[in-house]
């Protein structure tokens, strides 16, 4: 396979390189027009976009039974049955504004990205063809209010009434009638530990659990117009209700509360954004996560996604980066609470980290799929596991999970019989022969391993492979101290493997993160994932 080069970057300008790493690249979750109309044209692109975006999840049909939808809770939207829940109408018939609007921003508290970095044009390509998978046309109808006396429910978009200041008698008002109608469900203190919590079911029959409100994650938009229109129009689906209010002003009250429960702060955490991280240029790139050069690096903070959403699991994961011109390295920081690097037990999961690299490329869709790469558009993942690191450092799980376990015997054929050794018999001198694993190449196995990394390619679910034999040149080094990881990984620029991303200084790659808990049960695809990022080496 041909190497994937990156070229040095004349076209990465100062400008680029002066911009905060902190800064999003991209963070439009509005439409900053009309709507284009759906033509032909936009529709083919909308429909070649899915299958490259979309189809991993919401499945070929948009049935919601994609290769990936078993590694997914919430489970993806089937598309075809025109059901949606982040809808700012009564009947839970998206606008187009909805639609674009979840494209680009994604849904925070489950595995649904955002595709803001995608041009406006693209997401409304998205938007058109997403419709086009419906059974039923999906129309909006004029608006009209709930006429509870005459049974009529409501349809089209629910109506704004003039919004009161947001003071402390409206947050007092807000408090009363969360009481009086949420706290049932979702806890007197905004916790989603109400008494009937436990029980709900969504329109499937999936358990569903209350949104903590203080967590600042809002699976639809915190904006205060969208949540006034889901506190009176409820969630389809779900068994949030239309909130049965007096007087509409009501509701204003009631998002003035909610939002109180959180902070700004807490749901811009949530969001999934794409940001620039800048790897300085070093005379020498740090060889230790504790070396005093990081502090030349900018940390970039990222959040991070569960693709089975839970509370309890790595919130964040902050990035510094450093090259030298010949090598890069990238420091991984998160907080664990717990240092999971044993997992011999069937019950026991190790702690993991990794980084996923993927090359500029001329195609127009931009870089592959997010999640493993995709036919034809290889990724490079470097991962890193704790229970490896433990074993570099002479820690053995096995015997010490088991300390009377039974003897394993690996036939070394320069030794009589009689000086055979009677445990740790595995060593550089026994004969791979009789230890396949070894002998077949791979580098778990091997006894002359030095690194805690594994790298890896990829082209999509189920490809990811080692390089039996081949090149390992991802060095890595974790530490774990006062419950956080500190992992460094470290690559020369330009990799022998004919399959690697090379880097230059000045050029542009894209980069994603996973982040694995052991104590969370955390193991293969069920992992806490970022989006793409974009990671420029300075000149």
């Amino acid at each position: 396979m041909r190497k994937i080069e990156l070229a040095a970057g004349a076209w990465i300008s100062l400008v680029l390189l002066a911009i905060p790493p902190w800064v999003p690249a991209a963070t439009a979750a509005a439409p900053a027009g009309a709507p284009p109309p759906a033509n032909d044209e936009l529709l083919d692109l909308g429909r070649r976009l899915y299958a490259r975006r979309c189809a991993a999840c919401h499945g070929t049909s948009g049935a919601g039974d994609g290769e990936a939808a078993y590694l997914l809770y919430p489970k993806p939207r089937d598309l075809t049955a025109g059901r949606y829940r982040f809808v700012s109408t009564w009947d839970g018939v998206p606008t187009d504004g909805d639609l674009f609007r979840v494209i680009s921003r994604g849904i925070p508290g489950s595995a649904m990205p955002s595709w803001a970095h995608l041009p406006e044009r693209a997401r409304w390509a998205l938007v058109h063809y997403v419709k086009s998978l419906s059974a039923e046309p999906l129309v909006v109808p004029p608006p009209a209010a709930p006429d509870a006396a005459g049974g009529e429910l409501g349809r089209g978009v629910v109506a704004l009434v003039p919004e009161p200041p947001d003071d402390a008698a409206s947050r007092a008002r807000g408090r009363a009638l969360f009481a009086q109608h949420c706290a049932q469900c979702h806890g007197e203190s905004g916790r989603g530990d109400g008494p009937s919590a436990a029980t709900l079911v969504d329109g499937a029959g999936f358990p569903i659990r209350p949104r903590d409100l203080r967590s600042g994650v809002f699976k639809g938009s915190p904006e205060p117009e969208l949540l006034y229109r889901r506190i009176l129009a409820g969630i389809p689906g779900t068994p949030m209700p239309q909130a049965s209010l007096e007087d509409p002003v009501d509701g204003w009250h009631l998002v003035h509360y909610v939002l109180s429960l959180s902070s700004e702060r807490l749901r811009q955490r949530a969001e999934m954004k794409r940001f620039r991280i800048v790897a300085r240029r070093v005379e020498r790139i740090p060889d230790h996560p504790d070396s005093g050069a990081w502090r030349q690096a900018p940390p970039v903070e990222l959040h991070l996604m569960p693709l089975w959403w839970r509370y309890t699991r790595p919130e964040v994961v902050t990035v510094q980066a450093l090259h030298d011109g010949r090598s890069l390295a990238l420091l991984l920081t998160w907080a664990d609470d717990t240092h999971d690097q044993a997992a011999i037990r069937p019950q026991d999961f190790r702690d993991a980290a990794a980084v996923q690299l993927a090359a500029p490329t001329d195609d127009p869709f931009g870089e592959p799929f997010f999640a493993m790469g995709e036919p034809g558009f290889p990724v490079n993942v470097w991962m890193w596991k704790a229970d490896r690191e433990a074993e570099l450092k002479g820690f053995h799980d096995v015997d010490w999970q088991y300390p009377d376990i039974g003897i394993d015997s690996y036939p070394n054929l320069q030794l009589a019989p009689y000086e055979q050794p009677m445990r740790d018999a595995l060593t550089v001198a026994s004969d791979p022969t009789f230890i396949t694993a070894w002998g077949a190449g791979n580098i778990v196995a091997d006894p002359l391993r030095r690194s805690s990394a594994e790298d890896l390619t990829a082209q999509g679910f189920g490809t990811l492979r080692v390089r039996p034999g081949g090149p390992q040149e991802v060095e890595a080094l974790g530490t774990y101290e006062l419950g956080s990881y500190r992992v460094l990984f470290r690559r020369a620029l330009t990799p022998a493997a004919d399959d690697a991303v090379s880097l230059a200084p000045g050029a542009r790659v894209s980069v994603a993160f996973a982040i694995w808990n052991g104590a969370a049960g955390d193991r293969d695809g069920k992992k806490s994932v970022s989006i793409w990022q974009d990671l420029v080496l300075a000149e």
